[in-house]
Formats: C-alpha cells, sequence, structure tokens
C-alpha cells in the first residue's frame, strides 16, 4: 500500500511539475499576443491543423486546441499533450475616400487616393496542456490561453484642410482598433455511454484590451448661439476632435460541447460559447483641433468666440468606461472516416453579433480644461460629451468544410475551405475601425508531420472580402456625427500558422 501510494504522488508531483511550468509559458502568451479575425471581430490561427482543415474541427478535436473548438475533445485523448502555435498574417486592406459633406464639399479626407491600413506582419500565438487523471474514472484537464476575439487595424486618412487650419496635424494613429480578447480557460472533460458520448466544458476568465483612437467631426456648438456667425460656416462649421482610449477589463465564459460517435465512422459535435458581458476602464484623450479664423493667439483668456477662432488645440483627459456586449455562438459539426486514410468533417456556426452594438464610451473625471472652455457652460458640456462608435450588425452563419488524408506515417495532408456571412450584410455600414465588407470565402491547406511524439504542423490560408462601396455619409444613432465612412472597400487577409504537439 505505502508503494503504491509512493507511486501515486510521485505521479502527481511530476504533473504538478508540468502544469506549473506550462502555466508559465501559456502566461508569457499574453504579452505577445494581437490577432487576426473573422466575421466582426472572432479570432483565427488557433491551430494548425483546425486552421488548415478551414475550421472545420469540432468533431474532430483531437489536440490541445480541442479547448477552442470543443472542449469535449479533450475526453477522447489517448495522451498528456502540450501544444503550442503562432499564427501570422497580414491584412491587405484598401480604402479610397469619398468622404464629402452633402457629397460635395471637402471634409480634410483624403478623397480619391488609395489609402491601406499601416503594413505589419501580426501575431497570434495560443498554446495548451491536456492531462489524464483518475477521477471519477478517467477524466481529462487542460490549460490552455488563446483569443476568442481580436481585431487590429490602423489607418492615417485625415489632414485638416489649410483653409480650416493651417498650423495643426494629427497623431500618426489617427484610425486605430487594436481590440483583443484572451482567454485562460480551465477545461475538464470524460467519457460516458461505454466511451460513446464525450462531455466537455471550459471555464474562462476573459481578459479584454482596447486601444481605440477615431477622427470625427462635431457641429460647431457656436452655431446655436448664433446661426449666422461667419466663422460658424464653411469650413468652420465642424469641428475635428481626436479621442483616444486605452483601457482593459476582465470577465468570465463558458465553453461547452459534445461529441457523440454515431458508428465506427461517423462523429458528430455541438458546442455552445458564452462570453459575458466585460466591463473596459481606462484613460481617454479627447483632443480637439479647433478653426483658425482669425490669429486670437491663446484660447484660455477671452471668449469663446476667441477659443473658437484661434486656431489652437484643446486636450481633455478623463476617465471612461464601455460595455463590451460579445456574442454567444452555437455550432455543429460532423466528422466522416470515407476510407482508412481520408478523414472528411463539416462545421456550421451561428453567431448572434446583433447583441454586440460597438464602442459606447462614457467618460468621467474630466481635467485638463482651463479658460472659457471650463468656465462656459454650453462649451464644456460640448467638449465633455460622451461618444459612441455604434454598429448595428446581424445574426450570422459560418459554413466549413475539410479534409485529412494520411499520406503516410509520418504525414497528413490538410485542406479545407470556409465561407463566412457578414454581419454587415443589411446595412452595408463600413469604416475604417469595423472593416467587415460582406460575405467572404477563404481557403486554407497545410500539413502534420508525425515524429514519435511530435506532431509538427504547419498551414496557410487566404481570405477574400468583396469589394464594397459607401455612398453617402450616415448618422446612424443620431448623435451628430456618421457612423460610416463613404468611399470603396477592398480587403483581404493572408495567414500562417506554425504548430506543435508534444504527446507524453
Amino acid at each position: 500500500m505505502g508503494n503504491k501510494m509512493f507511486g501515486f504522488l510521485n505521479w502527481m508531483e511530476t504533473r504538478m511539475g508540468i502544469v506549473r511550468v506550462s502555466a508559465a509559458g501559456l502566461a508569457v502568451l499574453l504579452l505577445l499576443s494581437s490577432g487576426v479575425a473573422a466575421s466582426g471581430f472572432k479570432a483565427l490561427g488557433v491551430g494548425a491543423k483546425a486552421t488548415a482543415m478551414g475550421g472545420a474541427f469540432r468533431a474532430v478535436a483531437d489536440d490541445w486546441s480541442a479547448a477552442y473548438y470543443n472542449p469535449a475533445g479533450y475526453a477522447d485523448l489517448l495522451d498528456n499533450q502540450l501544444g503550442a502555435n503562432l499564427a501570422l498574417f497580414q491584412y491587405r486592406n484598401e480604402i479610397t475616400p469619398d468622404y464629402r459633406w452633402g457629397g460635395l464639399y471637402e471634409t480634410g479626407m483624403m478623397n480619391d487616393r488609395p489609402g491601406y491600413n499601416f503594413d505589419e506582419i501580426l501575431n497570434n500565438p495560443s498554446a495548451g496542456l491536456a492531462l489524464r487523471f483518475p477521477f471519477f474514472g478517467e477524466s481529462v484537464f487542460g490549460l490552455s490561453i488563446y483569443q476568442p476575439f481580436d481585431y487590429n487595424v490602423k489607418w492615417n486618412l485625415y489632414q485638416p484642410l489649410t483653409t480650416y487650419n493651417s498650423k495643426l496635424t494629427l497623431p500618426g494613429n489617427q484610425f486605430q482598433n487594436n481590440f483583443d480578447v484572451v482567454a485562460f480557460q480551465l477545461t475538464a472533460a470524460r467519457e460516458f455511454i461505454e466511451d460513446k458520448l464525450s462531455l466537455g466544458v471550459g471555464l474562462q476568465l476573459l481578459r479584454a484590451d482596447l486601444l481605440y483612437t477615431n477622427v470625427i467631426f462635431r457641429t460647431n456648438p457656436y452655431l446655436a448661439r448664433d446661426p449666422d456667425w461667419a466663422p460658424a460656416a464653411r469650413p468652420w462649421e465642424k469641428i475635428t476632435q481626436w479621442t483616444s482610449n486605452d483601457g482593459k477589463g476582465w470577465g468570465f465564459g463558458l465553453n461547452v460541447g459534445a461529441k457523440l460517435k454515431q458508428s465506427e465512422k461517423m462523429t458528430l459535435a455541438a458546442t455552445i460559447t458564452v462570453p459575458f458581458d466585460i466591463t473596459v476602464k481606462g484613460e481617454s484623450s479627447l483632443e480637439f483641433y479647433l478653426p483658425q479664423y482669425y490669429d486670437t493667439g491663446s484660447y484660455t483668456g477671452g471668449t469663446v468666440e476667441h477659443m473658437l477662432t484661434a486656431g489652437n488645440k484643446i486636450v481633455d483627459s478623463a476617465d471612461y468606461e464601455a460595455t463590451l456586449k460579445l456574442p454567444p455562438s452555437l455550432g455543429l459539426g460532423m466528422a466522416y472516416q470515407a476510407s482508412e486514410k481520408l478523414l472528411v468533417t463539416v462545421d456550421a456556426e451561428y453567431t448572434l453579433w446583433s447583441r454586440f452594438d460597438g464602442f459606447n464610451f462614457v467618460y468621467s473625471n474630466h481635467r485638463g480644461l482651463i479658460g472659457p472652455a471650463d468656465t462656459a457652460a454650453d462649451m464644456r458640456e460640448f467638449l465633455t460629451s460622451d461618444i459612441a462608435q455604434s454598429v448595428d450588425w446581424s445574426n450570422s452563419i459560418e459554413l466549413m468544410a475539410g479534409a485529412a488524408y494520411d499520406y503516410s506515417d509520418f504525414v497528413t495532408l490538410l485542406g479545407g475551405l470556409s465561407i463566412d456571412q457578414s454581419p454587415t450584410r443589411e446595412n452595408e455600414q463600413f469604416h475604417p475601425l469595423f472593416f467587415d465588407l460582406g460575405t467572404k470565402l477563404s481557403l486554407s491547406t497545410g500539413l502534420i508531420v508525425h515524429l514519435e511524439q511530435w506532431d509538427l504542423g504547419v498551414s496557410t490560408s487566404y481570405t477574400r472580402y468583396p469589394d464594397a462601396s459607401v455612398e453617402e455619409l450616415e448618422d446612424i444613432d443620431g448623435d451628430g456625427h456618421p457612423e460610416n465612412f463613404a468611399g470603396d472597400f477592398k480587403a483581404a487577409t493572408y495567414q500562417t500558422v506554425f504548430s506543435f504537439n508534444y504527446r507524453f
């Protein structure tokens, strides 16, 4: 009895050591994360095998990435596993602005010239650890880190007209949406009904990071005082505001899955993912680039009229909160062993994008305003008002198909495709900060090399968006500034994923 207990304690100590080392490694990945998005801003790039099969992986889920695709897959793992991958990708987005007031008058946008998002290779690391334990028969537990939601774009598209203000320029990151949700997931799974049914659940601790900048045009507040005031006429009737919001927040989520071995050749799967709302808090800089009608010097003295004609910049610092209503999703999958070497899969996922209403920033603790910007009640209200980048999206469906062919004992060839319905398809609400142009097609391929206990994978994917155009500016939520962006849009995404999986 003593020898058995001693052996069990050694077994536990060895695995706890692996857990501690692996958990530290997974935590480091958080510092490196920066991902690629599917419809809306759902992240891709988790697992080379899954991505090479077009994401049709729910009914397979046979490596550590099952934590993301279907937690029930952990119950079918025959070995302990430690795996990780690095997704490298590039957005090839293009906008040719046609941003004119009333379709006629220039605004300062770089109209009729193609503009491109910042050219950079982004990365999205993720990893997971799965261990079998003799609890309740035999159960599998896992710890993983990945990004279920992510977006990262940055643009320069605006320069104030010289007739509006000839002495000020805006920061380089005029339009930026760097939005990450990282999931730290604890997964538990086991088999039931004579090993035909597998159930798994993942408990998620979600970390959201948001760096958001935007250029908006606000109606000159002096028009309410005096509609005939000359400095409020074109091009001074709109005031340029550049807003920067940087913050983070924590929340929780749930990822539940099931796999049913319908027969020796067919496996069915279902998943439900529920991320709960996250409140992001941080600091904001609200910068106002005022018209230069007269060279009247500083705005700190004098009247509101002086402030609105001096051509200076006003900076208001504040704290902010924004509630992220992340979308739940439902998924179904099927895997069919067509032959001894060929496995084919199909998946469908329904995402409730209608829950997401954009970024609605609520400001507090304003500081930095001086002179008439602070003492004139209507100006202070104007300069400290809340800002929203609203979206009105529809629920969407993604269809995926994949195949895995065991070319030899050492190499598995992979391929897949997906058709992803856009949440913007009904209202054509396009903007540099939410670059989803329509239903898109993705093609992918890859391979897994098997070397004893190691599985080394690589996949590559190409996603093509339809071209899109916005002819008119539209104020969707009635806050006084447009939520869409007039112009012509093009987009494509390239992705490569490298992965390893170690079985022990």
